[in-house]
């Protein structure tokens, strides 16, 4: 404090300038970010729920010509009577001439068959230019007819 004319004038103090450390600040996120990463709940995407269809009276279907295509579970597929991936069956469809892409294609699946193997299947059968695609049901195992023993085939 300093008297200049009868006036009081204060010094001021000359104090280093502030600093803000960068280590509390990242202690501070860090700290935030296991706070959301406990409280938050991480939810698994479900998926749809599919109510597939089931026939009330099976009929048969002409197979003159057609190629019987049955979706299994795990996204197996039967074809030629040959069980094959998703993979395989586009190689045997790229390997169709136009004239078999002209018979009709009929998918049969289980009901445990993926929604998503019959989409794929489908997408498929378009890019090659098959028109023709008509798409049923199989019998579960445990759905046997009263006759004969076998699970029997229907389609809609």
């Amino acid at each position: 404090m300093l008297l200049l004319n009868g006036s009081v004038v204060f010094q001021r103090k000359h104090r280093p300038p502030m600093r803000l450390g960068i280590t509390p600040l990242i202690d501070i996120v860090f700290l935030l970010l296991i706070f959301f990463m406990l409280t938050s709940r991480f939810i698994a995407h479900e998926g749809l729920e599919v109510d597939l269809p089931r026939t009330e009276k099976p009929h048969e279907l002409k197979a003159a010509e057609t190629h019987l295509i049955v979706l299994l579970e795990e996204g197996r597929i039967l074809y030629l009577g040959q069980v094959v991936s998703l993979n395989r069956f586009r190689r045997f469809v790229d390997a169709m001439t136009r004239e078999t892409l002209s018979a009709p294609f009929e998918i049969r699946s289980s009901r445990l068959a993926s929604v998503q193997t019959l989409v794929s299947v489908l997408e498929l059968l378009r890019e090659v230019g098959a028109s023709r695609v008509r798409i049923g049901t199989v019998y579960e195992p445990s759905e046997i007819e009263e006759g004969g023993g076998q699970p029997a085939e229907k389609t809609r």
